[in-house]
């Protein structure tokens, strides 16, 4: 008989590892510093990054750490860059509530690649970031990330606290992996701006609408 909770950890792998079945299929699946004592430093050279005004560094701080950490292959030191409780959005289906250290690490171990920060800019109470996909080592990478290598994919992230509160998988925007920057009909209405999914219920933003971090 499978020990409590095996049954969830198994679902959440398989969750994080569905939303990464997409990319490289132009679906913009996207994957990707704690508080004192959360976890470890990674002495990571980072490359250049452009963070649009308004971003708050700290954001940027705890953004970067996460994405080095998996890439690094470190899960459960991804894994602490998120709160307990938080939520996870991959794309499709339910939101997930991470209700332990536990269901963190298995949704970071259920995903195969790694993530190099390369922009961030708001939209509305999110920072949203775009991502250079590699694979990675550690827990779940061992199949490489396939044809996603190379590609970049966007998530948007709700920092609160020094910590991750919201992790949603966010679409392509025009220029991402190749795609044309303008419309290529001028006389065609733009599509509006992606907009941020609805925070679940309980979670909370700041006032005004800008991430709390």
């Amino acid at each position: 008989m499978p020990r409590p909770g095996t049954v969830r950890v198994r679902s959440l792998v398989l969750l994080a590892a569905g939303a990464m079945v997409l990319v490289g299929c132009g679906s913009g699946t996207s994957l990707l510093v704690p508080g004192p004592g959360r976890a470890h430093r990674h002495d990571v050279v980072h490359a250049p990054s452009r963070v649009s005004p308004g971003v708050p560094a700290a954001a940027v701080h705890v953004i970067e750490g996460w994405a080095d950490a998996l890439r690094a292959g470190h899960v459960t030191a991804a894994a602490r860059y998120f709160h307990i409780p938080s939520f996870f959005f991959s794309g499709s289906g339910p939101v997930v509530e991470l209700r332990s250290l536990t269901d963190a690490e298995a949704i970071n171990a259920g995903l195969p690649c790694g993530a190099r920060f390369l922009t961030a800019k708001l939209e509305g109470p999110y920072v949203n970031v775009l991502f250079r996909l590699t694979n990675r080592p550690g827990p779940g990478g061992a199949g490489g990330c396939g044809s996603g290598e190379g590609e970049t994919a966007r998530t948007n992230f709700l920092i609160r606290g020094g910590l991750i509160v919201q992790w949603m998988r966010a679409p392509d925007q025009p220029g991402d992996n190749g795609t044309p920057t303008t419309p290529a009909n001028p006389t065609t209405p733009s599509a509006p701006s992606p907009t941020a999914p609805s925070p679940p219920p309980g979670a909370t933003t700041g006032g005004g609408g800008t991430p709390l971090v």
